[in-house]
């Protein structure tokens, strides 16, 4: 019970701004021309802020790299990876549209890092216990989004000119964000406080903004055109990838911290920026919204359900 009342802390107040976006709308407040143009405001500054302050303010101090750690990360690199392969290929053999298919095979791998997969790990293990999942989050926050521009600009059909994607993909805003923390972080270049105030304050918007923009243009009436797509996007999500890598980890012998930081970031819901990056660069934007919707409401019951089957089984 308490691991349901923790995920229902974690999702009702993204429900609740997305309820408030939908009403803004309804009620007149914003209109669509608006909230896409706030969604293109929030592809070039507030998300790219904002993966910068999340790579830049994480604390690997607390962990250092045991072949533990190394495993860990090493699978979740190379397993994301493959389902991102493997997911495209597959879906390749279908007749779904490049714009569907790109959105179905960026739900699979792209979670909500930050945002469920620090607060799930830290509920389970406490500041102490949150060492690894810091590590581990410094390598996926980057990988996922090379994948997610990379992914996108293929089905976008910029795959056969190599040199036009290379450029697409370095010129993506929020990737742009992530290699520039990153480059502070490997170099320990700290920037002052005079900079990065207002720099974390604009980020800070980034979150709220983006679910009011996902709830303000959601339409409840196209649902059940494409219930099929939402059910495998949010389900790959929040079943099929997990239930593959923390597999493979409980065969590799892991335990206790290693498949809890698993939990928290490969069992996330789909990341709230898939859909303002799938608007942005001519997927299916709606479609995105619906699975990134669905796959946060489901996440209250498949976080409990990993939580407590593996709480169960020691394994925690």
């Amino acid at each position: 019970m308490d691991n349901l009342i923790f995920a229902l802390h974690v999702v009702f107040p993204i429900s609740f701004i997305m309820v408030l976006g939908y009403l803004s709308r309804k009620l007149g407040w914003v209109t669509i021309n608006m909230l896409n143009g706030l969604n293109r405001f929030l592809f070039r500054l507030p998300l790219p802020l904002l993966l910068f302050k999340s790579i830049y303010n994480i604390d690997t101090t607390h962990s250092v790299f045991t072949h533990e750690a190394i495993a860990v990360i090493a699978l979740c690199l190379i397993g994301l990876t493959l389902i991102t392969i493997f997911s495209a290929l597959a879906l390749n053999l279908t007749k779904i549209e490049a714009p569907k298919k790109a959105v179905l095979v960026q739900a699979w791998f792209r979670g909500n890092l930050i945002l469920f997969g620090l607060p799930v790990v830290l509920s389970m293990y406490g500041e102490n216990g949150v060492g690894l999942v810091s590590t581990l989050l410094a390598f996926i926050i980057p990988l996922v989004n090379i994948l997610a521009v990379l992914v996108l600009e293929l089905y976008r059909g910029n795959g056969s000119d190599m040199k036009k994607l290379l450029i697409s993909v370095l010129k993506n805003p929020i990737l742009d964000g992530a290699l520039i923390a990153a480059f502070f972080k490997l170099t320990h270049i700290e920037l002052p406080e005079l900079i990065l105030t207002p720099l974390f304050d604009i980020a800070k918007t980034a979150t709220p903004m983006a679910f009011i923009v996902l709830g303000g243009t959601l339409e409840f009436s196209k649902l059940r055109k494409n219930t099929g797509y939402i059910l495998a996007g949010s389900l790959g999500r929040l079943v099929v990838t997990p239930a593959i890598i923390i597999g493979i980890a409980l065969f590799l012998g892991m335990r206790g911290n290693a498949i809890g930081s698993l939990v928290g970031t490969i069992g996330a819901p789909v990341a709230v920026s898939s859909f303002t990056m799938a608007q942005e660069m001519d997927a299916d934007g709606e479609l995105a919204g619906q699975i990134v919707v669905s796959s946060t409401v489901l996440s209250i019951l498949t976080i409990f359900f990993w939580v407590f089957i593996f709480k169960t089984l020691n394994l925690l």
